[in-house]
């Protein structure tokens, strides 16, 4: 295989539990006189089961795919994914971090999708017919193949006189905006929206075959300026400003070409959950110039941007964005910088990647084994997808189905407790997470629910010896389990912390662990700051004080950090 030089992309058997009307097989029960008894819930069976969805199961790398597309479809987008994902390996090759599940999911008919946007979405509020759902533990991503186009409402684009427009979906470059979010979701602070937009849509317009990948390659369209010798008029550089048409995505350079750029303090400022940010497809002004800044530093002006942009990136995450940072980490004012950015749409010279490959490297994929879903699959991937997006209610009811039909594994156990804690279901939720704790579920969540659950329990008072010991046992079972979680280090902390014998700085070196992991939870470093003052270990409170000040981007825990600074000796090895 032949690398380029000189560039790099910047960022870097489960136990079934005995059921009352047999194991679980997959199949429908068909009969069943006497009740199902579920923790703390009581139903009958045939007339509670719900009618059995047909689903298609698969995996592709580390996901689980459900689809019920048809089966040539699912073939053929599965067959892609997979040929995409190893290309992009080549170009974005940090390891992913382990996670104790990943799902893909394929609406393909009955309106499916419209279950899985996140909770407190209003239809029509973003026309991305897809959705990434995660949590630290878990992702789901879920692509609406059914819809081939969706209607755009022209304010979105940012475009003056735009008139209303169909956008033509790619379900194959829908499904890569969706891995490139779950790529960047692997850093423990979320990237800006302009970087998750600039680095998707860069990495949707790779070009591939079984020979070779270009990445970053734009079609330089010089000349098509309007006006001139019967070049283009800038509307007929911009489908989007035509009435009724059908549009795809355009390059950067065609769409910005006759448009004034957002200025650089408003375009940084929009964020994830603005509206510009969640219809991004279409030829969004704001979206096309996050491709265009990103490509810019990345790929553009010999390259020279882009350490200046990793830095100003990763300066981010612990500072609010301001024209003077961004001067400190481009030498250019905002201005100078949309100078710079005008120039390289009317000659955009850049260095790309291409990857010439090699007969093994040849980027084939196998055939894509297909079977129908089982009941236990079928409720456990939608379950999980739909407690992601917060829907508690019609999660459980998926859970259910299954638990209904005879699955008992572990995960499912797991995902109807921590949704049953969610819906304040406290009874029910511990004894169906003591259950796939003792079955030894792979999901670290479960045995931190269950030690929060163990704690409240005792009410805010003293825990003796023998309930501290109950409230760590089961966060030491998720230390072992990826991913790790700070969840699992803050409960110890707080279970130390309500404990009525004092922890020994030895007790507390756990804590370390999850400093390590977690640097920039302020919550986490203040309290372990705190027992280690409370065992009169003062060197190490100190610093860990000092490291949170360092890190801490909220005003409210800088104060915190400074206050405990100010209260421990100016040199703790001196007391």
């Amino acid at each position: 295989m032949k690398h380029p030089t000189g560039l790099a992309a910047p960022f870097a058997a489960l136990l079934v539990l005995a059921a009352p009307f047999g194991s679980a097989t997959g199949q429908t029960v068909a009969e069943n006189k006497e009740p199902i008894v579920l923790p703390g819930l009581t139903v009958t069976s045939s007339a509670e089961l719900p009618p059995l969805e047909t689903w298609y199961y698969a995996r592709v790398g580390n996901f689980e795919v459900l689809s019920n597309a048809s089966a040539r479809s699912t073939r053929s987008l599965l067959v892609d994914f997979a040929k995409f994902t190893r290309a992009l390996s080549l170009v974005w090759p940090a390891p992913l971090k382990p996670l104790a599940g990943s799902s893909l999911i394929l609406c393909g008919r009955g309106a499916q999708f419209d279950a899985f946007p996140p909770a407190g979405t209003v239809k029509g509020d973003a026309i991305v017919p897809s959705v990434f759902l995660r949590n630290r533990e878990q992702i789901a991503i879920v692509i609406d193949v059914e819809s081939d186009r969706v209607a755009i409402d022209p304010a979105n684009l940012l475009v003056d006189g735009a008139g209303s427009t169909d956008y033509e979906v790619d379900h194959y470059k829908q499904l890569y905006r969706e891995y490139v979010r779950y790529l960047l979701s692997q850093s423990q602070a979320r990237a800006p929206a302009w970087v998750e937009e600039g680095l998707a849509q860069i990495i949707m317009d790779i070009d591939l075959d079984d020979k070779r990948l270009i990445y970053g390659k734009i079609d330089s369209y010089r000349g098509m300026v309007s006006g001139g010798g019967g070049a283009a008029g800038a509307d007929d550089l911009d489908p989007s400003a035509n009435a009724d048409a059908v549009v795809g995505e355009q390059p950067f350079n065609v769409v910005l070409q006759h448009r004034k750029f957002i200025p650089f303090d408003r375009f940084f400022a929009i964020t994830a959950d603005s509206p510009e940010a969640r219809n991004p497809l279409g030829n969004n002004l704001w979206a096309k110039q996050a491709y265009a800044f990103v490509h810019f530093c990345m790929f553009g002006e010999n390259l020279r941007y882009q350490q200046a942009l990793t830095t100003f990136i990763g300066r981010l995450a612990r500072e609010p964005v301001s024209e003077e940072l961004f001067k400190e980490c481009f030498k250019t004012d905002y201005k100078g910088m949309a100078y710079e950015l005008r120039g390289y749409l009317l000659h955009t010279k850049h260095k790309y990647q291409r990857y010439e490959l090699q007969k093994g490297d040849q980027l084939t994929a196998k055939d894509i084994e297909l079977r129908e879903a089982t009941p236990a699959e079928i409720a456990l991937i939608k379950g999980d997808a739909l407690r992601l997006g917060g829907h508690f209610d019609t999660a459980l009811a998926a859970y259910r189905s299954g638990y209904l039909r005879g699955a008992r594994e572990p995960a499912l156990l797991a995902g109807m407790g921590v949704t049953e804690s969610s819906l304040n279901h406290a009874d029910r939720a511990r004894e169906l997470l003591e259950l796939s704790a003792k079955a030894g579920v792979k999901r670290p969540s479960a045995y931190v629910e269950l030690a929060r659950l163990r704690l409240a329990a005792a009410g805010g008072a003293k825990l003796s010896a023998a309930q501290l010991g109950r409230v760590l046992t089961p966060l030491f079972e998720a230390r072992k389990l990826p991913p790790p979680l700070p969840e699992t280090y803050e409960l110890i902390a707080t279970a130390w912390a309500q404990s009525a014998v004092a922890p020994k700085p030895e007790n507390l070196a756990v804590l370390d662990e999850g400093i390590r992991a977690f640097p920039r939870d302020s919550d986490l470093l203040y309290r372990a700051a705190q027992l280690y003052r409370q065992a009169d270990a003062l060197p190490v409170a100190t610093s860990i004080a000092k490291l949170g000040l360092r890190y801490s981007s909220d005003d409210d825990a800088r104060v915190r950090f400074e206050e405990l600074l100010a209260a421990l000796p100016a040199d703790p090895a001196q007391k």
